[in-house]
């Protein structure tokens, strides 16, 4: 559907809610839409249009209960708008077409977001921030410890099979078309030595449990000394150790705004460990997922020629490569 259909929609689907609108306009375009709503009141609100068969209405609400299980502990996260008639979601059909998407509203969190500043950024502002977002995932991570998890809950789970199985959530990366066939005989051998590894985790509470799975600095608003994280449609059940991975992914050298590595690595580990300080094991996992990360992303942006990544593809393939043989996970 072109850009215009999807304004229709949202112009549909905000009347689903008790607000008043005085602008409507497209904020970002990426899997989902999100529009920036003004109301006559005052308040703003992010109008969220949800991908195409990623999540059914059971787990989008289920992603909404988590979430309010963090606002309550006090994190600060996207909080939801429900309907006039109380739902968190709506459903809505494009202009003339039977086709429809999941619709959702939160209140709009202003910040400035962390990877639009990383490379203008002190070291010593770097070391603050990602000390500081280290204390944030571990908030997260103590939160889910502590939430009771409802008998109807329904989230995928970036586990063993979701990783690596047969049919992994974010694709089959060791069949990427832009690879050579020795490269992808390369990311067999460490898609299956991984496999290894993480069927060896632990998979208690204090280990897994519910992450955001996509914590990188386009995620992170920055607010004064405050930290909002939002954007929770990849959250699900999977290992603490890949959220901490995630968060730091984006400084590696080889990325968009690749800075700050090491400061910011030992940053995030120290916040971490002053909120958990019994999660060595966890720290020792992230260079792992690290590796992970750069492999899920091979198969994500060839899966979606749209985002226009491609050709960063070769050097993801290449960087993992180069990752598996520093863990000794490849000759």
């Amino acid at each position: 559907m072109n850009q215009d259909a999807v304004f229709k929609l949202a112009e549909e689907a905000i009347k689903h809610w008790d607000v008043e609108v005085k602008s409507i306009n497209l904020h970002l375009q990426s899997e989902n839409t999100v529009f920036k709503v003004e109301g006559l009141d005052g308040n703003t609100y992010a109008l969220r249009v949800h991908r195409k068969g990623y999540h059914d209405l059971h787990e989008l609400n289920s992603e909404h209960v988590w979430t309010s299980s963090l606002s309550n502990a006090g994190l600060l996260v996207p909080e939801a708008v429900v309907t006039r008639s109380g739902e968190a979601y709506t459903s809505v059909s494009f202009l003339n077409s039977s086709e429809y998407r999941y619709v959702g509203l939160v209140k709009w969190i202003e910040g400035t977001i962390l990877n639009d500043l990383i490379l203008d950024l002190e070291e010593k502002d770097v070391s603050d921030l990602y000390e500081s977002l280290g204390k944030v995932v571990a908030k997260f991570h103590k939160a889910t410890i502590a939430w009771e998890e409802p008998k109807d809950f329904k989230r995928h789970s970036f586990d063993t099979d979701g990783f690596l199985g047969s049919k992994p959530f974010w694709g089959r990366f060791w069949e990427a078309q832009n690879a050579t066939t020795s490269e992808r005989e390369k990311l067999s051998v460490i898609r299956n030595n991984i496999t290894e590894i993480l069927s060896k985790l632990p998979r208690d509470i204090n280990s897994f449990g519910m992450i955001h799975a996509d914590l990188h600095s386009q995620n992170v608003l920055i607010q004064g000394k405050s930290l909002s994280v939002i954007d929770f449609d990849d959250s699900g059940f999977g290992w603490y150790g890949f959220d901490l991975a995630v968060a730091i992914w984006d400084r590696l050298d080889f990325t968009a705004t690749g800075c700050h590595f090491d400061i910011a690595y030992k940053s995030l580990i120290r916040g971490y460990i002053e909120e958990r300080p019994n999660a060595k094991d966890i720290i020792e996992t992230i260079p792992t997922f690290l590796l992970m990360r750069t492999l899920m992303l091979i198969r994500w942006i060839e899966d979606r020629p749209e985002s226009g990544y491609e050709a960063f593809i070769p050097v993801l393939i290449q960087a993992s490569i180069d990752q598996a043989k520093q863990l000794e996970l490849l000759d």
